[in-house]
């Protein structure tokens, strides 16, 4: 069987190698996104968004710690855990 290439060279037919990847990759994505609403339940306010209130929950952003690899069924993955400052727990 013949197998189709696009303009660059490349295979347009899916192996299990881009299959895997294209799913490691969305894994590490759907992790990122729910760090993310952690720490944006935990603050009760959005990213860049200021606090509203003088009582408002204390504690702010302060960008991402280290990356660190989680290992999953799918492989390695790279996450950044982001860091938050202020907080009395």
């Amino acid at each position: 069987m013949y197998e189709r290439t696009t303009s660059q060279g490349t295979a347009s037919i899916p192996t299990w190698e881009t299959l895997h990847e294209w799913l490691r990759e969305q894994a590490q994505g759907l992790i990122q996104k729910v760090l993310e609403a952690e720490v944006t339940e935990l603050l009760g306010r959005a990213r860049y968004q200021r606090r509203a209130e003088v009582d408002a929950f204390p504690g702010y952003r302060n960008g991402y710690g280290k990356p660190r690899k989680l290992t999953t069924p799918l492989g390695t993955v790279t996450l950044r855990r982001p860091r938050v400052r202020g907080l009395e727990e």
